[in-house]
């Protein structure tokens, strides 16, 4: 029997890949968009299309009677050149009531899903100053706005559980398709390669087909709950990757950049960059999780030849 899943975010970086994979898999997916020429345009083979605001009650709650499951993955990137903490607070903002707002709906809907999705990110633990200190999902946070609003985003997806709850907490995703990978793929190519200092911050990271399998493993095992690090297993430091790069795209060392740079070109997220910690994927590993890409240098070959 054909399970269905209700996703948002289905048009964002991570969403596309996860929307396409699972109608691969023969998943029932139904899209709620804010765009939905876009989304029809961007995930082609979807079951449905419903409109979806966050803060607004629509038809889409329809939607959620009888589905299997909810891949909760939108939310605008922190990510933003020239921005602040206000573009931080609104973002963050969007991603809870969004969430609130599904799982309102999921407590409304008769026969509602048994599973909830939702996406988080390792600024749950906070940023600082470079640290060796391992990082897994049991690990106290550097207190913090990051790590404020990654803890309230969760507490929203688990708010009064209705459904089996898996709580992604997403890392730096490469992919050469798009994100900030892309540009820099794209600046290596120029000679333009850099790493903002001091170079020693930690990078953690995750390829694109792996958090896809992610998803597959969680939606398929009911076992799977609470918050997993989607990072990959092997730690890299800022520098490190930048020389990582530079190597897979055949360019000229990296250059290091001032770190007043990052909150230029970064914007919100220049906390990230510049104070990120060694996170392991400690709940994947004990799982038997097999990345599909493990270590650095063989993700950014793929993204790379991807990207040409």
């Amino acid at each position: 029997m054909t399970e269905r899943i209700v996703m948002t975010g289905g048009t964002g970086l991570v969403g596309k890949a996860v929307a396409a994979a699972l109608i691969d898999s023969e998943y029932e997916v139904v899209l709620l968009a804010r765009d939905l020429d876009r989304a029809r345009s961007l995930v082609p083979n979807a079951a449905g299309y419903l409109p979806y605001r966050s803060g607004e009650r629509g038809g889409w709650e329809t939607a959620l009677a009888g589905a299997d499951h909810v891949v909760n993955l939108a939310g605008a990137p922190v990510f933003k050149p020239f921005t602040g903490r206000r573009h931080l607070r609104k973002v963050t903002a969007q991603r809870i009531e969004g969430a609130l707002q599904l799982v309102a709906a999921i407590h409304r809907a008769p026969n509602g899903p048994r599973t909830l999705l939702n996406a988080s990110s390792v600024g749950v633990y906070g940023f600082g100053a470079p640290a060796d200190g391992l990082v897994d999902e049991k690990t106290a946070p550097i207190p913090g706005e990051h790590t404020r609003g990654s803890r309230e985003w969760e507490t929203a997806a688990a708010a009064e559980p209705a459904a089996r709850t898996v709580l992604l907490r997403l890392s730096f995703v490469l992919t050469g398709n798009g994100g900030g990978l892309k540009w820099q793929l794209d600046q290596a190519r120029k000679g333009r390669s850099s790493y903002f200092a001091p170079g020693s911050q930690w990078l953690p990271w995750i390829h694109l087909d792996d958090v896809v399998a992610f998803v597959r493993r969680a939606l398929g095992d009911d076992s799977w709950k609470g918050a997993y690090n989607l990072v990959a297993p092997e730690h890299v430091r800022s520098r490190e990757f930048a020389e990582t790069l530079a190597r897979a795209t055949a360019a000229d060392p990296p250059r290091r950049s001032p770190a007043l740079l990052a909150r230029l070109f970064v914007g919100a997220g220049a906390d990230i960059v510049l104070g990120g910690r060694r996170v392991t994927p400690a709940r994947l590993l004990e799982s038997g999780f097999e990345f599909r890409y493990p270590d650095l240098a063989g993700a950014l070959r793929e993204c790379a030849g991807a990207a040409k």
